[in-house]
């Protein structure tokens, strides 16, 4: 009664923090919309580590792993810097044929710094089960275009030249939080089962994209709403075992949670839900020469939600455009934003390797690396701008020092190189659209 009494007082007492969390948390280490990891030793392996679990933050990609942990809390922050850029080339033909974005030299987004806090508790009931609470961001989205930078300062997507729009600027600010609350449980000495019940909540605001008015079902809903937000339920399943010697394996699949920005109708699919996508993760932790060696792959299931996976080409030719910057006549057709148009993104799957070793004076170091195919196909640039996610590769390593009073310091370090992609404009045909990201991340925890 001890136990569940201190699990419910702590619950409690994190809602405070909970709900100063739900406002800075924002874009991460990204492969598409998903964080690399969670944590900052998580980060360090490059995000794998299903089958390793090394604090409360296991939650996050297998709540399995909490059976195999003493009682812990963590709490953790990380530095993320994401620097991406747009570039097209090619005539632009004059109006009605020509429609931004112009041709222009390289314009980088002015939004490339960010705080992502995270903790996470482990509470044992007994030796076989254990409650665990976890929270955390992902994210990767938030962009911001200055229509200062773009040619004749008519903005990324022409905003300007619609008459009344309120802000010029384009890009999308997209922030989600996680609440985890996990029970594990083992049902042999070397062996888990786990689920964890996830509360989401996700706010986010798009700006200056009233240059597509004429192709949106809802045009007072497409852009510049300010913040909108929604919250949704799901579930985070996981199971771990040893099978040899030093030898263990892992699985698990969280659930897609729905969210919909009623405010943001007239742009995201079906009438504004954009869903948090189902991921699944399965690895094996080898306990080899002096640590423990980890390989994962994980695969998120774009497809599944409409507004990331449906594809944009459609636009053109499918949908039948209203009075260009008029809120009086709606747009027509399948093809239009707010029917059946998404962002055109491919499923996408993640092979994540790390390596941790203890040395003397109570030092664990850590290196690690990630591999995917970004999802965005080069037919599909042109709306995204808004949101370039096309990482493929991440470099992590990080260490922890033991402190007295059973205390932990860890930090980590986090490289992904630039990736580009380059297609055709989705409007004019003689024109290329190329995307480019670069990412950089420093994580620091505590353990006590």
């Amino acid at each position: 009664m001890t136990t569940n009494n201190t699990v419910l007082r702590a619950a409690g007492s994190v809602g405070v923090l909970i709900l100063g969390l739900c406002v800075p948390i924002a874009a991460q280490a990204t492969n598409g919309l998903y964080s690399l990891g969670f944590g900052t030793k998580q980060t360090g392996i490059a995000g794998s580590g299903v089958a390793f679990p090394q604090d409360a933050l296991i939650a996050s990609i297998n709540p399995a792993g909490l059976a195999f942990l003493g009682r812990g809390n963590e709490v953790g922050v990380a530095i993320f810097s994401p620097r991406r850029s747009y570039e097209v080339t090619g005539a632009s033909p004059p109006p009605p044929r020509g429609f931004p974005p112009f041709a222009t030299d390289e314009i980088d987004s002015k939004s490339n710094w960010f705080i992502i806090p995270d903790l996470g508790f482990n509470w044992p009931l007994d030796e076989n089960s254990a409650v665990g609470l976890a929270v955390y961001g992902n994210g990767g989205m938030n962009t911001d275009w200055r229509a200062v930078d773009s040619p004749f300062g008519v903005g990324t997507f022409g905003a300007a030249a619609a008459p009344g729009s309120p802000i010029l600027n384009a890009g999308v600010d997209y922030a989600q939080l996680f609440v985890n609350l996990s029970y594990a449980r083992k049902f042999t000495d070397t062996a888990s089962w786990g689920i964890g019940a996830l509360l989401n909540y996700s706010r986010i605001k798009m700006k200056g994209l009233a240059g597509f008015g004429s192709f949106s079902l809802n045009p007072a809903r497409l852009t510049d709403q300010g913040y909108d937000s929604d919250t949704g339920l799901g579930l985070r399943l996981g199971i771990q075992g040893q099978v040899a010697d030093g030898v263990t394996l892992a699985a698990s699949y969280q659930s897609k949670i729905s969210n919909t920005f009623e405010d943001y109708a007239g742009l995201f699919a079906n009438g504004g839900e954009f869903d948090v996508p189902a991921t699944a993760q399965a690895g094996v932790a080898w306990e080899t020469g002096p640590g423990t060696f980890t390989l994962d792959v994980q695969h998120i299931f774009y497809t599944d939600v409409d507004t990331v996976g449906n594809t944009s080409t459609i636009l053109p030719t499918q949908c039948i455009p209203s009075i260009p910057f008029t809120t009086a006549l709606r747009a027509s057709g399948p093809g239009c934003l707010g029917a059946d148009l998404g962002f055109g993104w491919d499923d996408m799957t993640v092979v994540k390797a790390g390596y941790s070793w203890p040395t003397a004076g109570g030092w664990t170091w850590r290196v690690g690396a990630s591999f995917g195919d970004q999802p965005i196909d080069e037919q599909e640039v042109t709306l995204n701008i808004i949101a370039p996610g096309v990482i493929e590769q991440h470099y992590t390593a990080g260490f922890s020092k033991q402190l007295n009073g059973n205390r932990e310091l860890s930090a980590s370090l986090m490289y992904a190189p630039e990736e580009c992609v380059k297609g055709p404009d989705l409007f004019t045909p003689g024109k290329q659209v190329e995307l480019c990201m670069y990412q950089y991340q420093v994580n620091v925890g505590y353990s006590f």
